[in-house]
């Protein structure tokens, strides 16, 4: 329960057995996303101004011409209330459409 900055947490990823254990990992899947106990009202509002000022920077090129390219937000902390809204809203979206005289495989 010690936060990611403490000594022992330093100390622990440079030592060359653990290091060589999570090395041996496999790459985790889908994307990285900070947990809940680190995410907290100071991290929420530098995330809102990053946001921001990449939305000002994309206006901005575009303004001169130029190409913004893709704008890819900072990722929030994922638990399993995201994912349970995500199915319950795929849930009534198939559902809606069934009523249209879609099947699943269409949605």
């Amino acid at each position: 329960m010690l936060p990611d900055a403490s000594r022992f947490n330093e100390a622990r990823v440079n030592d060359p057995e653990y290091a060589e254990m999570v090395a041996d990992l496999p790459d985790p899947e889908g994307e990285w996303s900070p947990r809940v106990a680190a995410y907290g009202l100071n991290e929420l509002l530098l995330r809102e101004i990053l946001h921001e000022l990449k939305a000002n920077n994309a206006i901005t090129l575009k303004a001169a011409g130029g190409s913004p390219g893709e704008f890819k937000e900072f990722p929030a902390p994922r638990t399993a209330v995201h994912a349970a809204r995500e199915r319950l809203e795929r849930d009534w979206a198939i559902n809606f459409a069934g009523r249209f005289g879609f099947t699943p495989d269409d949605v």
